[in-house]
């Protein structure tokens, strides 16, 4: 199933956190898409014309991978604003096609910007995957 993401829209660069900063097991980069458990299933995420593609879908399914790929914001105002801005403005055009991401479940967020406090990323990336791993439901695309 497509899930429309407004343009401009880049996947491969709004999803560099989960390839740079290394994996929390809950959501994975592997062969070029992004994989998440999802209403207890196996979601793979990749780029397609006009959004993603994400298999196998529902609406709840669909729900979760759009507030993930950071669907509730509005860019187009953030854009507006940040091109009167002489700092942001060039900010804003190098990354046109980035939409940052968001978690999907209020627990997931706590834990992130908990475990993301005064540590570097690949550190936290490590916590979060060792509180999935004990407690959540890991990812194992290798």
């Amino acid at each position: 199933m497509l899930l429309p993401i407004p343009a401009p829209y880049d996947f491969v660069l709004s999803t560099t956190r989960f390839r740079d900063f290394g994996s929390d097991h809950a959501t994975v980069w592997h062969k070029g898409g992004l994989h998440r458990v999802v209403a207890g299933r196996e979601v793979r995420i990749t780029a397609a014309e006009g959004g993603v593609a994400v298999s196998p879908s529902s609406d709840e399914v669909v729900a979760k991978i759009g507030q993930l790929l950071g669907l509730p914001f509005d860019l187009d105002a953030f854009r507006t604003w940040a091109v009167r801005d002489r700092v942001l403005t060039g900010i804003v055009e190098s990354v046109a096609g980035f939409r940052p991401s968001l978690n999907p479940d209020p627990f997931e967020a706590l834990v992130v910007a908990i475990t993301t406090q005064q540590i570097s990323l690949r550190a936290a990336a490590s916590i979060r995957g060792n509180l999935v791993e004990r407690y959540g439901v890991r990812h194992d695309a290798a």
